[in-house]
């Protein structure tokens, strides 16, 4: 039976990944493992148009962010955990999502992925895949997709 001892969680603090937070719990709690919570920030551009941003300014945002990021981390685990025994360490990167995520399981070795749909509507759906069906096609250990709004 598979028995995964490290899941990872990619949020992007959607219901769908609350959803896929409490589901790796659930497995962590039933094989003794342990749940890596992670959000990626896009990296912020350094110009835009003709204009050159501050990297000062960049830092100082990108720090902001991860303070908010880290927090909403923490309270979604506080809903999903409060009655399960789980280790779950959270972790907020900054560039771009599929290559943060991939980089993430290699350096945690992880050995199965829990996540929402993570769908995108529009013409955005058109023109740029979803994360989760990108990462379908570049990672190598199990992958469980939760459907949207089960």
């Amino acid at each position: 039976m598979f028995e995964p001892k490290r899941i990872l969680v990619p949020t992007d603090f959607s219901a769908d990944s609350d959803r896929a937070l409490r589901e790796a719990i659930d497995i962590a709690a039933t094989s003794r493992g342990k749940v890596y919570l992670l959000h990626v920030d896009p990296r912020l551009p350094l110009a835009v148009g003709d204009a050159v941003l501050d990297p000062e300014v960049i830092a100082a945002v990108e720090r902001d962010d991860e303070r908010q990021a880290r927090q909403r981390m923490l309270e979604a685990v506080g809903k999903a955990a409060s009655q399960a025994d789980v280790e779950i360490e959270i972790d907020e990167r900054h560039g771009t999502t599929l290559e943060e995520i991939v980089a993430y399981m290699k350096e945690k070795l992880i050995d199965l992925v829990v996540i929402g749909p993570h769908a995108r509507r529009g013409l955005i759906k058109v023109l740029q895949a979803s994360v989760t069906g990108r990462l379908m096609k570049d990672i190598t250990c199990p992958m469980l997709v939760l459907p949207a709004g089960a």
